[in-house]
Order: C-alpha cells, then structure tokens, then sequence
C-alpha cells in the first residue's frame, strides 16, 4: 500500500514538474472533450448531454482551479474547441441553441461573482469596455484579430500570475461569446458571428501554444511570476 501511495506521488510531481507532459496531457483531454461533443450533437439527446458537459466543465473549473491542478489556460483547451465546431454547427439551424446551452452552464458555475463587490465591479467595467471595442471593431476582420489576441494575451498572462479564477471574473470567454450573440440577436447583425469565429480561432491557438510561449519567455520575462 505505501509503494503504491508513493509511486501515485511521484507520477503526481512528475505531471506538475514536467511541463510538456502536463501540455500534452491537457492537450490529449481537450481533444477527447472535443470528439465527445462531435459525437453527441449526432445524437436526438444532445441538448442535455451538452448542458451536463457544461455544467461540469463549469464545477471541475472552480474545484481543480481553486487547488491549482488546472491553470485557466488548461481550462481554455477545453472550452474554446467545442465552442468553436457550436458556433460553426448548423445543422437544423439550432447552432445557437447549443452553443447557449453549453457556455450557459459553464459560465454560471465558473463565474466567482461572490468573491467581492470590488471584483464584481470590475468585472463588469473590463467586459462593458471588451463588449464596446467588439462594437466597433467587428466590421473590420483585422481589427478584430487584434482585439481577439489582445484578449488571448491577457487571459495567458493574467492565468499565469494572478489567483485562480482572476480570468474568469476579468476576462471571460463565455461571457464574452454571449454577450456578443444577446447583440447579434437584437441588432440582426450577423457580422458578431463573424466576429465570435475570428474570436475563437485566436483563443484556440492561444490555448495550445500559448503556454509554451510563456513557459520559454519566463526565463527572460521579470513581469512573468511563475
């Protein structure tokens, strides 16, 4: 019994301590998140199978976050593939309805507005000025990948030195996505979809490379803590 307690902590320090192991292991579960989702959306029940993956998505989000096993970059693999193929599924032209139904959810679950008031306050400042740069922007493609890899910076750095949970408050995706689709359903202006594709697509790469980038840039970066 005593070696095999061992044996899990050393494959536990060995998966913190390693970093590329600790990439391509979270790449590796991204992935199977990600070919689940494609299966069920095949399925008559995928409304609800979507809204539990969400959900717990969402719980694991806050638990593992909370005790530093996930990073919030770690959590961007996970959510940013399947929100991507719910924001291009159109099949019964019910793309929204799921994309709704999974970051719903999610986002309830993640969101930690019971932190502060002096958090819930800027979090609605910082994503009241994303929403207004998205406005403006979201005519203009190029414009709009420069404000979709300022977003993607920000959510590495800010995962990489802050608490657990600063993104999700300051910088949240999922918010982000719904806000911006409450504005498409209202103004009828299909360029926001345009917007949230272009969106996702940089959050994606940010997700898997944007933790090498860090990781090699903390040796010569004194503003990177860890």
């Amino acid at each position: 019994m005593e070696l095999i307690i061992e044996t899990l902590e050393s494959l536990i320090y060995i998966y913190e301590e390693v970093f590329w192991l600790k990439e391509c292991f979270t790449t590796i579960k991204s992935l199977l998140v990600f070919l689940f989702v494609w299966w069920i959306v095949r399925l008559e029940y995928r409304a609800e199978l979507i809204l539990y993956l969400g959900t717990l998505i969402g719980v694991l989000c806050v638990f593992l976050g909370d005790i530093g096993y996930w990073s919030d970059n770690d959590v961007l693999k996970l959510i940013a593939p399947t929100s991507l193929f719910l924001l291009m599924y159109n099949k019964n032209k019910d793309s929204d309805s799921l994309l709704f139904i999974f970051l719903i959810p999610y986002f309830i679950t993640s969101y930690e507005f019971y932190r502060s008031f002096q958090y819930v306050a800027m979090s609605l400042l910082s994503h009241i000025l994303i929403i207004s740069c998205i406005i403006i922007a979201k005519e203009n493609i190029y414009v709009s990948l420069i404000i979709s890899s300022v977003i993607g910076i920000l959510i590495n750095y800010i995962g990489n030195n802050y608490p657990p949970g600063t993104n999700d408050i300051l910088i949240n995706p999922a918010f982000i996505t719904l806000a911006v689709k409450g504005l498409e359903l209202y103004t009828k202006n299909y360029r926001y979809t345009d917007f949230l594709k272009s969106f996702w697509i940089t959050l994606l790469c940010f997700a898997y490379f944007g933790s090498w980038a860090f990781h090699y840039a903390k040796p010569v970066c004194p503003i990177y803590k860890r």
